[in-house]
């Protein structure tokens, strides 16, 4: 049955007795909401004495589990950033604009696969796998968080993404209407909405 997200929120707090107890006279102070496919990214991976780093700088769905290997790859990358900068500092901008590179490529390379998993082409070349052109070991590659330096996956997932945009192309109502769903939860959130007042 469907409850209301605060009693649904309630409910599952009490499922946890020590937990349960620890909020016993806490008050809600703003109403309970739900939302999925909560994604961000912010505008640059980098400031004045600052670097983000991990979740700090996007989240993308977890649909892969790869935010623990992006994170950790994003603190070696900052420390080797900072160590150039600061033993070079008129090498400062290209290590930080290098670092901003290397933070996008990431999410970028997991992002177009996990915003179109449930597009029914994705579904379709899954439940039917080939190996043309090495498509799956590219796959599990990627998968593998092998995305980060000289790996030779890169040629059979753009084979991957033809075949997708082809198939999709060919099923165009139907490719249409999953896109509408996609755009229709994605949503900017403006930086005041994001701080609780």
């Amino acid at each position: 049955r469907t409850v209301p997200v605060r009693e649904f929120f309630l409910a599952t707090i009490s499922l946890c007795a020590p937990l349960a107890e620890r909020l016993r006279d806490a008050e809600l102070v703003a109403d309970v909401t739900a939302t999925g496919n909560y994604s961000y990214a912010c505008d640059h991976a980098y400031g004045t004495n600052y670097l983000l780093l991990g979740d700090a700088y996007t989240f993308i769905d977890p649909m892969f589990s790869s935010g623990v290997m992006l994170a950790m790859n994003s603190a070696v990358a900052g420390a080797d950033t900072i160590d150039q900068c600061l033993r070079t500092p008129a090498h400062a901008r290209a290590a930080l604009r290098g670092f901003e590179r290397l933070m996008r490529r990431g999410p970028k390379a997991y992002s177009w696969f996990i915003y179109r998993v449930t597009n029914p082409t994705m579904r379709d070349m899954f439940m039917g796998p080939s190996n043309m052109l090495r498509m799956k070991e590219a796959m599990l590659g990627l998968l593998a968080g092998d995305i980060f330096g000289n790996t030779p996956i890169w040629t059979s997932l753009r084979a991957f993404k033809l075949f997708y945009y082809l198939i999709s192309l060919a099923n165009l109502k139907r490719s249409f209407g999953a896109l509408r769903r996609r755009t229709t939860n994605i949503r900017p959130v403006e930086p005041e909405q994001m701080t609780a007042s």
